[in-house]
């Protein structure tokens, strides 16, 4: 085994545990600086869920192609990475807690046949964990651009991500959701969609939503994502950008490596 190669990788990124002011528990924080200096305006910053999974590809995706942005179009950003105190690439119980809206007591049980019950409905909580632990201290600790700013989440994460953009748009500049589970609490996160773009029409907010499936998952998650799409689509606003990607021949895992260059591309602004 080559040792120096491997310190040389476990160089390119931090690793920080917090726990959250607001319910005590604790999140495994992934950070990756680009090698390039931070423009005057300062670094874009990418927050990555479900980071112990994703974060590396995330990272090496924008480090390697940040090197020549007149090629690639993906400038230098920071990679945030959230994820927890684990080894496993997920943890199932923590995620989906967090990233969930609340839900009727035992909703999840109910729609898909789940024995034990499962603690859900932590998206508000985890949310100021973003917002007001997190993001302060990503802040501080780097020059960073405020108004490039994007949240990345895949399943449960993708509909965090959309939660956030529907009851906080302003947290965040840009929204990546890939496959995301709008099927949760028979599609509550839809009936979020026209207080959103009432609220949008009026504001001269500028944002930027890519909306990703894989063409082999379930039909329902096909159809659910180009619905939201379609309805996002209506709005007369310039200032919000929609971006619809149904990739051909991926599944509900595979789709997220094959989304990241085009991704990256859309939420990168020179």
């Amino acid at each position: 085994m080559d040792c120096s190669k491997e310190k040389n990788i476990a160089s390119r990124f931090e690793d920080w545990t917090i726990n959250s002011e607001f319910d005590n528990r604790s999140y495994q924080i992934f950070v990756s600086k680009p090698n390039q200096a931070p423009p005057p305006s300062g670094y874009p910053v990418i927050y990555v869920l479900d980071g112990n999974a994703f974060f590396q590809t995330f990272q090496e995706a924008v480090r390697l192609q940040s090197r020549k942005t007149e090629k690639t179009g993906v400038i230098p950003a920071i990679v945030v990475g959230i994820g927890y105190p684990t080894d496993n690439d997920f943890d199932l119980t923590n995620r989906l807690y967090d990233f969930t809206p609340s839900a009727p007591n035992n909703f999840y049980n109910k729609s898909l046949g789940v024995e034990d019950f499962q603690k859900t409905g932590g998206a508000d909580t985890f949310l100021k964990f973003i917002e007001e632990d997190l993001m302060p201290q990503i802040n501080k600790k780097f020059k960073v651009n405020l108004q490039q700013q994007t949240i990345f989440g895949h399943s449960l994460g993708g509909l965090f991500t959309l939660y956030t953009l529907f009851t906080h748009p302003k947290a965040f500049q840009n929204y990546i959701a890939s496959s995301p589970s709008i099927w949760w609490n028979d599609r509550y996160i839809l009936n979020k969609v026209p207080q959103f773009m009432k609220y949008f029409s009026g504001k001269k907010l500028e944002v930027s939503v890519f909306l990703a499936v894989g063409s082999l998952e379930k039909e329902f998650m096909i159809n659910d994502t180009k619905e939201l799409s379609n309805r996002l689509s209506t709005l007369e606003n310039n200032k919000l950008k929609i971006l619809f990607n149904e990739v051909k021949g991926e599944n509900h895992i595979s789709v997220v490596p094959t989304i990241l260059s085009s991704a990256l591309r859309f939420v990168s602004k020179y």
